[in-house]
């Protein structure tokens, strides 16, 4: 499996890799810190999954679901994010994302986005 991960902060991408690494055999992760580079990581090889912050630097999020949804309809995407606003919620209830969890990201968090994957890879 092979699961990207945009988001700008190293430490963010570090514990969601540690994590989705302790989960997960033959488990291949491109971590991005940015919405462009995740955009061109995908781009070279689409995947299932995308786990992807909002608020980042060059391209945020939201431009990268839509990005990645104009070519690509296939792929499960997670937002983990501090975005609260219902307004947010709704506009990705729209993009047709997988799942949404709220930041800052605790081990429960964590286990949501595990066991949300391995509900789907497993089912």
């Amino acid at each position: 499996m092979r699961i990207i991960i945009a988001d700008d902060s190293a430490f963010v991408r570090s514990i969601m890799i540690k994590t989705l690494e302790n989960n997960f055999k033959d488990i291949e992760i491109v971590a991005c810190p940015s919405g462009k580079e995740a955009l061109e990581a995908f781009s070279k090889t689409p995947t299932e999954w995308v786990i992807t912050d909002l608020l980042m630097p060059v391209m945020t999020g939201q431009e990268l679901i839509k990005a990645i949804k104009e070519k690509y309809p296939m792929p499960k995407i997670i937002v983990a994010s501090a975005d609260i606003q219902k307004a947010t919620h709704e506009e990705l209830d729209q993009m047709g994302i997988f799942k949404y969890i709220n930041k800052p990201l605790t081990a429960e968090k964590l286990s949501a986005i595990v066991d949300a994957i391995k509900g789907e890879n497993y089912a």
